[in-house]
């Protein structure tokens, strides 16, 4: 109170010559000027008139003595003697009573200081009045609120507490017996070593020096949130939320720090157990990757032989009923190799590591591809084939043609397999653009067996088959459609189905590719054909591989195309075969012993001579990874185990036609 009349005084009487009454009306507390000679009232603002329930002109010139009841027995009596003895400008305070002329009595504090004005040093008294039962009503205000939020922290479910400015706790609710197992005054008393873990306590440490470099720079401090653990009184720790507030005096110093701490342990744990789980399952995942990986070189190995074999054993004299036994064996091993290469797909799309790339992609180029495998089958069953492109389709657009493909060829030979009569017929509808892709739609309608509608939305399931006797006829581990709708909304698309029983389907997929140039121009498909003649007479090339069956196969069908074939078991012999002698292509296996294929062909590479020479890798992954890691070791082409013959000799004049070795299309 000193303090705050000091500041009035300075403000509102500037100089000693003169009261500068005026500028009382502005003072936030009733004011009296009294004479220090004869107690007469010289000036009073309205505020005090209005608290003793006078007016300004009744009390101006009254006798201080008429205003004032007996002193008040709790403080220091105010009388003339007062007055007198009061001749410094240091401010005295207290209490003293007034009688209002109803003869009520009122009690105020005073505040009195004696002030020397003019020349001649004449001393006034400035008396500041203020209303006591203002200032009881403020601190019962005060104390209800102080009594109302102690209540509420009390009540709390989480733990409310305070801090003094030198780091002592000053309060903590009752709600940490529940959280910590001890009392709040035992939490008053610890230690910040004996509530917070090391790692929680350092972080709080550095919190307080924030608060304190404030502070000093004048800046108001930042609150606090974050997650600390604490200890329990039996010692385990859990995690908290921590939210706390510094509380800045009228000086800018800090008062104290208030916090509320609640428990998060269980979120925590919960969080912690999310993140080992994700661990878990990525762990799991890159174990299942690799054991598909493992699995699929096994069994694609041993496939590879036998159905390599069986195309050798078909180039052989033999009796009809010999010739069908081998192309039924073929056949199975080629659906054999499909089911395998679906589980494998499924596996990569389901774990989500299958990322498909942005090419250059022509989708008559696709529709041809398909054509060309699926013409055979049709033939055998008596059915119509019919292709038709919207002229709006574009011939430049960006995407995966080997997956686009996969999808395409899983609908049109579904289609086959469920129809018996009748006709296929494949349908490419440009849908329009939208951004910088181009949406198309790609309908394969059939005059089959149909579908019954409640199996129309699990149609597209993994290894999901219908019921009827038509469907587990023809057989298959229904896993194609699954596929399709898996590629179609990589593509940003989706898959549908319109049925009826025995009025056949329509199937019909979206995907959303971007719009491109072709580089290079069109892809041609010429040495994908085996009718095509291409002479291979007097090539020499080297085979490496370290299964010596797949070398003595390899070897003998290529003497069928008039190749000269030389082997190697491994990258350390490929190599030194190499140097010694002139090869116009390298078929090279991927995984082998002492040295791999993909460490040989670097090598290879780093040597001028060799930076040309055709190396077409050889692997029993399947995967793209493998796709991307041939290239990216400088391998020219890649054939996937097992293979066709026709596409062993479509590998080969790709490579080894400077016409056709512009193309990047790649064989699996």
């Amino acid at each position: 109170m000193i303090l705050i009349l000091k500041n009035i005084l300075q403000r509102f009487f500037p100089t000693r010559s003169s009261l500068s009454w005026l500028d009382l009306e502005q003072m936030p507390f009733g004011v009296v000027v009294v004479a220090s000679e004869s107690g007469r009232v010289l000036q009073v603002n309205e505020r005090f008139a209005r608290f003793v329930g006078r007016t300004r002109p009744a009390l101006v010139q009254s006798c201080w003595s008429q205003l004032t009841a007996k002193p008040d027995q709790e403080g220091p009596a105010f009388d003339g003697d007062s007055f007198r003895a009061s001749s410094t400008e240091t401010p005295v305070v207290m209490a003293q009573s007034f009688i209002k002329p109803d003869g009520l009595e009122v009690r105020a504090e005073l505040s009195l200081l004696t002030k020397h004005m003019g020349s001649g040093g004449e001393a006034v008294f400035i008396l500041m009045v203020r209303d006591m039962a203002e200032s009881f009503q403020a601190q019962d205000q005060l104390r209800v609120s102080e009594q109302r939020h102690r209540l509420l922290a009390d009540s709390a479910r989480d733990v409310v507490w305070t801090m003094s400015p030198l780091g002592q706790i000053t309060y903590v609710s009752p709600a940490v017996e529940q959280l910590r197992g001890i009392t709040p005054e035992e939490a008053m008393q610890q230690s910040i070593d004996e509530t917070l873990t090391p790692e929680s306590r350092d972080v709080s440490l550095r919190y307080f020096q924030e608060v304190a470099l404030a502070i000093q720079e004048g800046h108001v401090p930042q609150s606090f949130r974050g997650e600390l653990e604490y200890w329990r009184k039996d010692g385990s720790r859990f995690w908290t939320e921590v939210l706390s507030f510094p509380l800045m005096g009228a000086q800018g110093e800090l008062v104290e720090i208030v916090g509320v701490t609640r428990d998060i342990n269980e979120r925590r744990l919960y969080e912690d157990g999310l993140l080992r789980a994700r661990e878990v399952a990525e762990k799991a995942n890159k174990a299942k990757s690799e054991f598909l990986a493992h699995i699929s070189h096994e069994i694609r190995t041993p496939m590879s032989a036998i159905l390599s074999l069986t195309e050798l054993l078909l180039s052989t004299p033999l009796n009809e009923k010999q010739h069908e036994w081998l192309k039924k064996s073929k056949s199975a091993g080629s659906l054999l190799l499909g089911i395998i290469n679906d589980i494998l797909d499924l596996s990569k799309m389901e774990s989500g590591a299958l990322v498909l790339p942005s090419l250059p992609l022509n989708v008559q180029d696709v529709l041809q591809q398909v054509t060309d495998l699926v013409t055979d089958a049709c033939a055998f069953k008596g059915l119509g084939y019919e292709v038709w492109v919207d002229p709006k389709v574009p011939h430049a657009l960006l995407g995966d043609s080997q997956r686009l493909a996969q999808a395409l060829l899983n609908l049109v030979s579904n289609a086959v397999k469920f129809t018996e009569q009748g006709s296929i017929s494949v349908r490419v509808e440009d849908l329009g653009q939208e951004g910088s892709t181009e949406c198309l739609r790609f309908v394969v309608q059939d005059t089959g067996i149909g579908l019954e509608r409640e199996f129309q939305s699990r149609v597209f399931e993994g290894f999901v088959q219908g019921d009827n006797a038509q469907t587990r006829l023809h057989g298959g581990a229904g896993l194609g459609l699954s596929i399709c709708k898996r590629i179609a909304q990589l593509m940003g698309g989706d898959v549908g189905v319109e049925s009826m029983p025995g009025h056949g389907s329509t199937f019909w997929m979206t995907v959303r590719l971007a719009r491109g140039e072709m580089a290079g121009g069109p892809v041609s498909h010429a040495v994908d054909d085996p009718a095509v003649p291409v002479d291979f007479q007097g090539i020499r090339v080297l085979l490496v591989d370290d299964n010596a069956s797949i070398r003595d196969i390899l070897t003998q069908l290529l003497t069928l195309a008039g190749v000269d074939a030389d082997t190697a078991a491994n990258g350390r012999e490929a190599m030194a075969k190499i140097q010694s002698s002139p090869y116009a292509l390298v078929l090279m296996d991927m995984q082998m012993p002492l040295m791999d294929g993909l460490e040989a062909t670097r090598q290879i590479r780093q040597d001028p001579q060799y930076r040309d020479l055709p190396i077409v890798a050889l692997t029993a992954g399947g995967f793209d990874e493998d796709r991307e890691r041939c290239m990216a070791a400088g391998m020219n082409d890649y054939l996937s185990k097992p293979f066709e013959y026709k596409k062993l000799l479509a590998v080969f004049a790709r490579n080894l036609n400077p016409a056709a070795r512009r193309s990047t299309e790649l064989l699996s």
